[in-house]
């Protein structure tokens, strides 16, 4: 699964993003994306959570100042790779 954290700082690393984050999730891949502003860089991050897991740890992290920042994870709509901790029958679908 996939998640995009932005509010980081210039100097941010795959390795800084990794560490800080494998407290919450576990990070497969880290890929760091630098156009446009040069101090606001952004990361795409591939984690190996359940949806469940990550939607609980984005809201948990929404908000949280890092240096001065106001760090932002979105979780992207359209991924192949979700899995759920729920069963099926644990789930109420509203159309």
């Amino acid at each position: 699964m996939q998640i995009i954290l932005s509010g980081l700082h210039c100097d941010a690393c795959e390795t800084s993003v990794t560490e800080g984050l494998s407290r919450f999730l576990h990070v497969k891949h880290v890929r760091m994306v630098r156009e446009g502003i040069e101090d606001n860089p952004w990361a795409l991050i591939e984690v190996a959570d359940s949806y469940e897991r990550v939607w609980n740890v984005c809201n948990q992290l929404r908000g949280v100042f890092h240096r001065g920042k106001v760090i932002k994870l979105y979780i992207p709509l359209h991924q192949d790779d979700v899995y759920h901790d729920l069963e099926p029958h644990q789930r109420l679908d509203i159309l």
